[in-house]
């Protein structure tokens, strides 16, 4: 009985001194569930959305159970919902069509890395990763290659995109691959180190759903340990989970021959395939700016070892949480 009377004295403590430090994450939650016509849950909140503050669901729950937080959301079985239009029953279909593309990308990524050698880690992200897809919405992959091996990687993913949708293997909406943010290893890590302490890119890495490389996967979190700051719970699962992944994973090492002639070959395939992108993009950022889709249109960020495609979306949540919010605290 005392210690239950000391956690509920803890809980309350906890919700007078931190209501303030929380409800400006909460806003910009409700913004994002809000625009997204997506309800979170309280643990989902609590893990990937409170940068810094190391909270649980129960103690984010109990903000509202209690009249803590005057924010207009409504918690229902432990989701937060914005408006009368979300509910749990449209999240557990968008679930269902995040399913249906994260298997359509697990066979594509499983021929693709069957064709090109150089591909160390192939992974998912955007709303596919986070359950949260529309049945037109693009699957995101995130991918890293060996260094100088980005661009003839690309070339051959993109061209084994295009014949999976001339065959017509599978229906179209899991056939929208998109190659947003392709690194080779030193891509990678000069890109990382840009982002260190950015609670977007943390949550970006820690919600990526590894298709092929997990090992490498679990390196990137490793060496990218700050984001422990950022989201302790949910970076100490993940590299719980990955320890049991990893258990069962095999260690493959291949040696490569005309490495010279490669790394050439790559130079050449970053020269023409830069090119053709930076004109397919235009066309397609035309296209959506005469649609009014505004948050879709998108810049392009090219070099010999990075390819990245960031869209006014996510700028915007840049915007959102700062990066010196990333590394604040609750005593």
């Amino acid at each position: 009985m005392a210690e239950i009377e000391q956690s509920i004295r803890h809980d309350l403590l906890w919700m007078n001194n931190s209501t303030t430090a929380v409800r400006e994450e909460l806003e910009q939650v409700f913004r994002i569930s809000s625009w997204l016509d997506f309800p979170f849950t309280v643990d989902e909140v609590a893990e990937y959305f409170l940068p810094g503050l190391n909270l649980t669901g129960d103690q984010v729950r109990a903000l509202f159970t209690e009249r803590a937080i005057d924010l207009p959301f409504t918690l229902r079985d432990r989701y937060l919902l914005t408006d009368i239009s979300q509910s749990i029953v449209s999240r557990a279909e968008r679930k269902l069509f995040s399913a249906a593309k994260l298997e359509s990308a697990s066979r594509f990524t499983g021929t693709l890395c069957r064709l090109v050698p150089w591909i160390e880690m192939v992974a998912v992200t955007g709303s596919v990763a986070y359950g949260s897809a529309r049945k037109w919405d693009d699957i995101d992959l995130f991918v890293v290659t060996k260094q100088d091996r980005l661009w003839l990687s690309l070339f051959l993913a993109l061209v084994l995109v295009r014949v999976g949708k001339s065959l017509r293997i599978r229906d179209s909406d899991l056939l929208s691959f998109c190659l947003s943010y392709a690194h080779d290893d030193m891509g990678f890590i000069q890109e990382s180190s840009k982002s260190k302490f950015a609670p977007l890119f943390a949550r970006e890495l820690l919600k990526a759903q590894p298709l092929v490389g997990i090992r490498k996967y679990k390196q990137i979190l490793e060496g990218n340990e700050w984001i422990k700051l950022v989201h302790k719970t949910a970076y100490t699962s993940k590299i719980s989970k990955l320890n049991d992944f990893e258990l069962s994973a095999k260690s493959v090492v291949t040696r490569e021959r005309f490495s010279f002639f490669l790394q050439w070959a790559d130079g050449i395939a970053f020269v023409f395939l830069a090119g053709y992108l930076k004109i397919r993009s235009h066309i397609t950022n035309t296209k959506l700016k005469s649609e009014g889709k505004e948050f879709r249109v998108f810049d392009q960020v090219m070099n010999r070892h990075s390819c990245m495609y960031v869209s006014n979306l996510y700028r915007w949540l840049q915007q959102l949480w700062r990066q010196e919010t990333g590394i604040r605290s609750v005593e």
